[in-house]
């Protein structure tokens, strides 16, 4: 998958391998799809979160949180890992205006670090920080991980 991401961003990427993609589609909190400058629609992962669920409580809010950042923007973004177990590429996201995504998502309440695959201590304590404010998701009592949710839905 990142090798076709890798051809289809041909002459895009910067001397420190960043790609620039329009967002035209959020499929969730922490997915969206982008298209690269020669028109080729890659469905991309955002690192160091993991958001609710679609059917999920605050699923829908954290989609369109995700959408109010980045829907029909131009982002830059940055592979992080090749692909996951879906073949989507994860990859750090900033908006046009140099905000990190992951960061944003955080500080918002919408979504979890996701700690099993990244120790950023930043985004540790934005979540900490979201918490301890019950910021977003934070406001239920018992706020359910979507890595719970989806084994329960099994």
């Amino acid at each position: 998958m990142l090798m076709a991401l890798f051809a289809a961003c041909k002459n895009q990427p910067t001397d420190n391998g960043v790609y620039y993609v329009k967002v035209v589609s959020v499929v969730d909190g922490d997915t969206f799809h982008g298209l690269t400058s020669d028109g080729k629609d890659v469905k991309f992962r955002i690192y160091g979160i993991d958001a609710p669920e679609k059917k999920q409580a605050y699923g829908q809010q954290s989609t369109q949180h995700l959408s109010n950042l980045i829907l029909n923007r131009r982002v830059k973004i940055k592979v992080q890992t090749k692909s996951d177990r879906y073949g989507r590429p994860v990859v750090w996201v900033y908006t046009p205006d140099g905000h990190d995504v992951t960061a944003e998502m955080l500080r918002a309440g919408m979504a979890w670090h996701y700690s099993k695959y990244d120790s950023t201590a930043e985004y540790a304590e934005l979540e900490r920080d979201a918490r301890k404010s019950r910021t977003g998701l934070w406001r239920d009592r018992n706020p359910v991980a979507p890595w719970n949710f989806k084994s329960r839905q099994r």
